[in-house]
C-alpha cells in the first residue's frame, strides 16, 4: 500500500507543468513610460526604460551620478508596426507592466489619431488604465529623458508623479487614462490632457542651468476631436471649479502693488442652469477657506475677503471668456444642464462639441471667501490690521 501511494505521488509529480513561460526578472527590460508622435503619416513611437535598481535612495545616500535613462525610437505605418520596429533591437523582452506615463505630441493630437492609438493600447493588456496622460508642444524624447533633483530617476519628476506637485498648487489637475476616457465618453462633457514643457533656467546645479518639467498649458480633446489649445496663464479660474482642488495661491493687488497672498484649501462650488428663450445661462456659487501667507498693506478683514472675492470672480470669467472664444466649455456648464433638464440641452446643444454657451452664459458669480487662518497677522473688523 505505501509503495503504491508512492508511485501515484511520483506520477503527479511528473504531470505539473512547471513555469515553462515565465521569465526572470533581471531577463527583461521595463518600460515606464511611452511617448507617440505622428509625423508625415508615420507613427513615432517612444519607450522610456529605467533601471530599477537606482530608483530606490537609501536614506542619507547620495547618488554619486545621475541614474541611467534610455529612450528607445520606433518608426511605422501604424502603432503596432512602430512596437514591432522598437522591438527589432530590444536586446530582451520588453515588458509593459509598469507603464505610468503616455505622451501624445500636439501633431498627434491635431490630426485626430488619438482614439485610434487608445484603441491599439487597450489590446496591450500590460498596459494599465491608471496610467498618468500628458501632451507635448516639445520633442517627446525630450520630456522622456527629463530627471529631478538630486540625480533620482525621472520616476520621481511630475511626469510619473503629479501628485505631490498638485498638492502643493493645484493650478491644474493631472488626468489618468482612464479618466479621460470616461469623459471623453460623456455627453456634454470636455476633456482635457494636461500639457508638460521643459523650463530652462530657473534652478541651477552647481551653477549649472537645469531643465525641469512644468505644465504650460492643457489640450481640449475627446477620443475623435482635437477643439484647441489653452496657455497655463489663461486657466487662473479652473481651480475654483474642480472638485480635486487642494490649494490654490491668490495674489491680491492694490494701485498695482502687491498687497496680500493668500492661500486658498479645498473651494467648494454649485452650478445652477437656467434656460430662457431657447438660449442657457448659468449662475455659479464658489465657497472658499483662505488662510493668509502674507499682509503688506494695511487691511480690514472685511477690505481683505472683498478683494479676494473680486478676484476669484475676475479669474472665473477671464478663464470662460477666453476659452468660449475657442469654442470651449472649459467648466462643463453644457453638464449641468444636461443632467437636470436633458430635454432643454438637446434642443439647445449644437456643433461636434454640442455646446449651448453664448457670450452671457455666465450670468451671476456668487464668492464667499472665509478667512480662516491669519497666521501671524490679527485682522480688525474695523480699522487697521496688526501683525
Amino acid at each position: 500500500m505505501r509503495r503504491y501511494k508512492s508511485m501515484v505521488a511520483l506520477f503527479l509529480l511528473l504531470t505539473l507543468t512547471g513555469c515553462w513561460s515565465r521569465y526572470e526578472v533581471q531577463n527583461m527590460n521595463y518600460a515606464t513610460a511611452v511617448g507617440i508622435d505622428y509625423v508625415d503619416g508615420q507613427y513615432t513611437l517612444y519607450v522610456q526604460l529605467l533601471d530599477f535598481s537606482t530608483v530606490a535612495k537609501l536614506e542619507g545616500q547620495q547618488k554619486a551620478e545621475q541614474p541611467p535613462v534610455w529612450v528607445g525610437k520606433g518608426e511605422g505605418s501604424s502603432f503596432t508596426e512602430a512596437a514591432n520596429d522598437l522591438y527589432s533591437t530590444s536586446q530582451q523582452r520588453l515588458n509593459l507592466g509598469q507603464i505610468s506615463a503616455i505622451l501624445f505630441s500636439e501633431r498627434l493630437m491635431k490630426e485626430n489619431k488619438v482614439g485610434e492609438v487608445l484603441e491599439l493600447i487597450n489590446r496591450y493588456r500590460e498596459i494599465r488604465y491608471l496610467a498618468w496622460l500628458f501632451s507635448t508642444r516639445e520633442p517627446p524624447e525630450e520630456i522622456l529623458l527629463a530627471t529631478p533633483f538630486f540625480r533620482l530617476s525621472p520616476n520621481a519628476s511630475i511626469l510619473h508623479k503629479p501628485e505631490q506637485n498638485f498638492r502643493q498648487c493645484s493650478i491644474l489637475s493631472p488626468v489618468r487614462l482612464q479618466q479621460f476616457v470616461l469623459d471623453s465618453n460623456e455627453k456634454a462633457r470636455t476633456s482635457y490632457i494636461p500639457e508638460l514643457s521643459l523650463r530652462k533656467g530657473q534652478w541651477q546645479e552647481s551653477n549649472k542651468p537645469k531643465e525641469l518639467l512644468r505644465y504650460s498649458g492643457i489640450h481640449v480633446y475627446d477620443l475623435h476631436n482635437y477643439y484647441g489649445r489653452m496657455d497655463l496663464k489663461d486657466l487662473p479660474g479652473m481651480p475654483w471649479l474642480s472638485t480635486h482642488t487642494i490649494r490654490v495661491p491668490l495674489d491680491l493687488f492694490a494701485e498695482e502693488k502687491l498687497a496680500a497672498v493668500l492661500v486658498a484649501e479645498k473651494p467648494k462650488y454649485e452650478v445652477t442652469p437656467i434656460v430662457k428663450l431657447n438660449k442657457a445661462y448659468f449662475d455659479i456659487s464658489v465657497k472658499v477657506k483662505a488662510g493668509i501667507n502674507e499682509l503688506h498693506t494695511d487691511l480690514t478683514e472685511k477690505e481683505l475677503t472683498q478683494m479676494a472675492q473680486e478676484k476669484i470672480e475676475e479669474q472665473i470669467r477671464k478663464t470662460y471668456q477666453t476659452a468660449f472664444k475657442e469654442g470651449i466649455d472649459i467648466y462643463n456648464l453644457g453638464e449641468s444642464l444636461y443632467r437636470k433638464h436633458p430635454h432643454q440641452w438637446k434642443s439647445i446643444a449644437t456643433g461636434k462639441q454640442q455646446l449651448v454657451l453664448n457670450q452671457d452664459s455666465l450670468r451671476h458669480v456668487k464668492v464667499e471667501v472665509n478667512i480662516v487662518y491669519p497666521g501671524r497677522y490679527k485682522l480688525h473688523e474695523h480699522g487697521e490690521s496688526t501683525s
